[in-house]
């Protein structure tokens, strides 16, 4: 990406940054809940059955993807940061859920769930660079 030469580039920039991180991280946020909440009633490592284990995964890492595609919408495929900062706060968020006993399934279910939002939201990136910019 060349660099925003002016003040003014640099603020449209940095607005546009911002704006592709609050975005994606509020489609994350409404599109997992889609996925698991409303499709599937919820997923439970120990309840749900495992064809909703499999298929509410499966819908959760396409939230992830789709996300990711917003927010590399936002800033034309031309830069990683949104989705630095939004697998920061996949991470952040993840890890309150585990050390607070909000997340109940085993540590190492719930770490790969939010792994694979991480894995899902730079697929998303690379996506959306690769079909909608052509790079």
């Amino acid at each position: 990406m060349n660099a925003p030469s002016t003040t003014r580039q640099k603020i449209k920039w940095a607005g546009r940054v911002l704006l592709a991180v609050l975005l994606g991280y509020l489609a994350l946020i409404l599109l997992t809940t889609v996925a698991q909440e409303v499709m599937f009633n919820g997923i439970d490592y120990y309840s749900s059955p495992r064809g909703d284990l499999i298929f509410g995964g499966l819908a959760t890492f396409i939230a992830a993807c789709l996300s990711g595609l917003v927010a590399s919408i936002m800033v034309k495929g031309r830069s990683l940061l949104p989705h630095a900062v939004i697998s920061l706060l996949i991470l952040i968020e993840t890890t309150t859920l585990i050390t607070q006993g909000v997340l109940k399934g085993p540590l190492w279910f719930e770490a790969l769930s939010g792994l694979a939002l991480i894995i899902g939201v730079y697929a998303g990136h690379f996506a959306g660079k690769s079909f909608i910019y052509g790079n």
